[in-house]
């Protein structure tokens, strides 16, 4: 017995050998469940990548599938190490260990429509295209006034399209030429509107679409349709306005109140920072800023369901 050392007994023997056990079941589990785990993520991230490139395409850009993996592949670990940074004043023992997983990975995966981590450049693109669409609705009364103007002066409507084209800006001058590139290839006019109607996918530009479709087929007065599509969507504009003015104070108190705590937090950090430190470093003040982000979250699509009015 002087050649084995005091704790090389029983109990420890029955210690390493479960030890072991685990190991290798943990080594099992990975070497089964990887491939299809790998799969599943492959799918998902093709599948993001290939939304992202697709909604690029509608807007006429040209994105590599590499800028777009690495998008995400960035903001994931951006926020990943913005957890790790926000908990640093945790403990690094016991259960802090779960506060700290639970905070990076609500940054990382970014859930209930939170934009950050995984969700950050769908959010960033999906505001890239309404953007775009908000330009195209600007656009769409002096492309109205273009159409109209050039009927009533002898113009087919091929040409007063194309006038549309050369005399206004992105991005309504790159949707009408993609709708007279696909006619002159031979596409007929009325599949090529409807491929700018599903495209755009506004009620304004589907009027339109179906107005052209149907007078082409029965005959009517296309500039004067036009004009009055065109005084329907300004009228629409205007009593959007409006109800934009009346909703601005509740939008207003909405944001005030959103960003109130943030700003108490930060008051008090500059006048007592071991105080408020506590609250990210413990459990307790964890728990509180969770129940606080809970309350603000619902508290916030409360206000935004009560002023926001459809027009």
């Amino acid at each position: 017995m002087e050649f084995f050392p005091a704790w090389w007994d029983g109990l420890t023997l029955l210690r390493l050998g479960a030890l072991g056990v685990a190991v290798v079941a943990w080594l099992a589990v990975g070497w089964f469940a990887a491939p299809r785990l790998w799969a599943f993520f492959d799918e998902i991230t093709l599948g993001y990548v290939r939304w992202m490139q697709a909604e690029f395409d509608r807007m006429y850009l040209e994105v590599s599938t590499q800028l777009c993996l690495a998008s995400i592949v960035s903001s994931v670990v951006v926020f990943a190490a913005l957890g790790f940074f926000l908990t640093s004043g945790l403990p690094w023992e016991g259960g802090y260990h779960l506060i700290r997983a639970l905070v990076v990975g609500v940054l990382v995966a970014g859930p209930f429509g939170l934009p950050t981590g995984y969700r950050l450049p769908r959010a960033v693109v999906e505001w890239m295209w309404r953007r775009r669409i908000e330009k195209f609705e600007d656009q769409l009364l002096d492309a109205l006034a273009f159409m109209s103007n050039g009927l009533k002066s002898g113009l087919s409507l091929l040409q007063s399209m194309d006038m549309v084209r050369q005399e206004l800006p992105n991005p309504i001058a790159e949707e009408f030429a993609l709708t007279l590139n696909q006619q002159r290839l031979g596409m007929p006019l009325e599949d090529a509107l409807l491929g700018l109607e599903k495209r755009i996918g506004t009620e304004d530009v589907q009027i339109i679409v179906t107005s052209i479709n149907i007078l082409r087929q029965s005959g009517g007065n296309l500039a004067e349709t036009f004009d009055t599509v065109a005084h329907t969507i300004r009228e629409r504009k205007k009593v959007s306005g409006k109800v934009k003015s009346l909703t601005a104070q509740g939008e207003a108190q909405g944001l005030i109140i959103t960003v109130m705590p943030f700003v108490l937090a930060a008051a008090l950090w500059v006048i007592d920072p071991v105080l408020i430190s506590r609250l990210w470093t413990t459990a307790l003040g964890w728990g509180l800023i969770f129940f606080m982000l809970t309350l603000q979250v619902i508290g916030g699509m409360m206000i935004r369901r009560i002023v926001k009015v459809e027009v």
